[in-house]
């Protein structure tokens, strides 16, 4: 039952249910739906906290010990380059290059991990080199099968 109410919960923030109108209130071809829907709650948290609102985003997977950033994948056509890891650090963005796994196989980009101030979001995705930018805060779970007990 819970996984089904976290999922209805999903859906529903997915959809934009319950979500005031923001920066971030259409994602582009760049920015993922989800994320576009974990920086809306962010902001939304951050103008008029409530406590129902902080426990969905825990439960959606999300960090909230700090509001004003978010944990994302940036993807890539190829590894990020000094000048492109310099660019983007100015723009308070921190990359975690350890992180980096590049194009494999048919997957035509790479993609590293970073924490980005939520203000900058259309930043990031007007960058040319960015082909795509989505949440890396999530709830993940096993395929398939049974959950252990």
């Amino acid at each position: 039952m819970k996984k089904l109410s976290l999922s209805l919960l999903a859906i529903l923030f997915i959809c934009g249910w319950g979500l005031t109108v923001s920066s971030c209130a259409s994602p582009s071809d760049k920015i993922s739906s989800l994320l576009c829907a974990q920086v809306d709650l962010r902001e939304q948290q951050i103008a008029e906290p409530i406590a129902e609102r902080l426990e969905q985003m825990s439960a959606l997977g999300m960090r909230t010990e700090n509001l004003a950033i978010q944990r994302i994948f940036i993807h890539l056509a190829g590894e990020p380059t000094l000048s492109q890891v310099e660019e983007l650090e100015a723009s308070g963005i921190t990359l975690y290059l350890d992180s980096w796994i590049p194009p494999v196989g048919a997957h035509p980009t790479g993609f590293v991990i970073a924490d980005m101030p939520i203000d900058r979001l259309e930043e990031l995705a007007a960058k040319d080199y960015v082909v795509r930018l989505d949440t890396a805060e999530r709830v993940l779970e096993p395929a398939g099968g049974s959950q252990p007990q």
